[in-house]
């Protein structure tokens, strides 16, 4: 995020679709940490200023009094306890050295990546499979994407973005745009 001048709004871009909207953000609250305000950012070259209406939730999101803030680890009466990260990253890799040791690696299915803005998995995916031994993989897409991206490719070569606000007419079957 950078700092603008213009009264302590933030550029960003919104991450809860693949569109990645440009957006500002106002800062407030305990530590700057809150979001006060959200609006969509003129200067980015694709959004040009607009925004839906999912970005103006972003604090909800961010700060709900549910949210996590640290890994959980259960304990034997079934309660959860919080750990630091160390700690919790330390304990899974044991766990998935055990499974791999015990059943192989082609027993554990990745799951993650894709979905709502998360384009991350796409670095690190591959070498966690590697690593695991693993050659099975799924993510939300596979619920939310997949006959999209399977039309688009059918039809196109490729996935690709509607121009929706620049037709005249359009015409949506199946699809919540």
């Amino acid at each position: 995020m950078t700092q603008t001048n213009n009264g302590g709004w933030r550029q960003t871009a919104c991450i809860l679709c693949s569109l990645n909207c440009g957006i500002e953000v106002k800062l407030g609250g305990e530590n700057g940490r809150r979001i006060e305000r959200v609006r969509g950012d003129k200067a980015h070259p694709s959004s040009q200023g607009y925004t839906c209406e999912k970005p103006q939730r972003l604090d909800s999101y961010q700060n709900a009094a549910d949210r996590l803030t640290s890994p959980l680890r259960r304990r034997p009466d079934g309660a959860f306890e919080a750990i630091d990260w160390d700690t919790a990253i330390a304990e899974i890799a044991e766990r998935f050295l055990e499974v791999k040791s015990r059943y192989g690696g082609e027993t554990i299915l990745y799951y993650g990546g894709g979905g709502q803005g998360n384009h991350l998995g796409g670095t690190y995916s591959d070498s966690t499979l590697k690593a695991l031994g693993s050659k099975f993989r799924s993510n939300a897409l596979a619920q939310e994407k997949t006959g999209e991206f399977w039309v688009n490719g059918r039809m196109f070569g490729a996935g690709v973005h509607g121009d929706f606000e620049h037709c005249e007419v359009a015409v949506f079957i199946g699809k919540n745009p």
